[in-house]
């Protein structure tokens, strides 16, 4: 087995994780929306209780749009497609994810200050990606032009 192939088997495993838990941040995603309404963001009025309860739900489908491609991105790598055009698209799928995210909780900022800080992480990492995705167009491109220079 190659060192890879482990790197490959524990960020599936993780990605998998991590999605297991944001399905189980669904289904008590109401009680957990009040746990921080009421004891991080002193919101107790029901409008802007709803209200935050829908970003969180729209922020988790957002979470499922980052771990699903990233899922089908690690399985490329693990058919030795890594430098391929469909990991450059699946990369912008989970750098629109992210920058859908950090709106989300722009949104969010204005009910609690905790939100500003998710949204900044957020676009963060979205910028990461986007700059990764770029490096991997240019190693496809180089790719391409040795190929028909031989």
């Amino acid at each position: 087995m190659r060192y890879d192939d482990v790197i490959l088997r524990w960020a599936k495993i993780a990605t998998i994780l991590f999605t297991a838990m944001a399905v189980v941040a669904d289904v008590f995603g109401v009680i957990i929306t009040k746990y921080i309404a009421y004891c991080w963001a002193g919101i107790f009025d029901m409008p802007r209780l709803i209200a935050l309860i829908v970003i969180f739900y729209v922020g988790t489908i957002g979470g499922y749009t980052v771990l699903i491609p990233l899922l089908k991105m690690l399985n490329n790598m693990s058919k030795d497609k890594v430098f391929d055009r469909a990991n450059t698209k699946l990369m912008m799928i989970i750098t629109c994810a992210l920058a859908g995210i950090a709106v989300d909780c722009i949104i969010g900022g204005f009910l609690w200050n905790g939100c500003w800080i998710l949204s900044i992480v957020a676009m963060f990492m979205a910028v990461i990606v986007l700059s990764i995705r770029v490096v991997f167009v240019k190693a496809i491109t180089m790719k391409e032009e040795m190929d028909l220079t031989i």
